[in-house]
């Protein structure tokens, strides 16, 4: 039941009747289109929290946010036979966090695994070198803008 492949969605006639995992794919489409931020922005979240819940880190969005996700599945997708008309976004390119394995020295060591392998080709083309010099930028520099929210401080357990 992709949302942005080749079938076409299902339609619901309520925001409450869609299930937690279409919701997830639908905002996973809605990143790879537009960022993690514009994707937020649509339902009134920031962008850690989109991260987290395309993830998994969230398991299931807080009622309401739930309920403006729905509903603007709904609006993109329609209810029952209607179908509503999707604004036309240039799509943006894919925050390679969505893609790599989380944290940037893992994401770096496997963006260099990758190189290495295609070096030891024999027709490896010579750009390959400045591509992964390319990608490493871009991947420091997704993980360099991150602002991490500070964790609650815990209590003094009482004795």
């Amino acid at each position: 039941m992709g949302v942005g492949g080749g079938e076409s969605p299902r339609r619901y006639s309520s925001w409450s009747e869609i299930p937690i995992p279409v919701l997830r794919e639908f905002l996973t489409e809605l990143a790879r289109e537009m960022g993690l931020r514009e994707a937020g922005r649509l339902f009134g979240r920031g962008r850690e929290q989109v991260r987290k819940f395309i993830s998994g880190a969230i398991e299931a969005p807080h009622p309401r946010t739930r309920q403006r996700l729905g509903e603007l599945y709904l609006e993109r997708h329609g209810r029952g036979g209607r179908v509503a008309e999707a604004p036309v976004h240039t799509p943006t390119p894919t925050p390679l966090k969505l893609i790599l394995p989380k944290g940037l020295e893992r994401a770096t060591a496997e963006i260099r695994t990758m190189f290495a392998q295609i070096r030891k080709l024999p027709d490896a083309p010579d750009s390959a070198t400045g591509v992964e010099q390319w990608l490493l930028r871009h991947v420091k520099h997704e993980y360099s803008t991150e602002q991490p929210y500070p964790r609650p401080r815990r209590k003094n357990p009482k004795k």
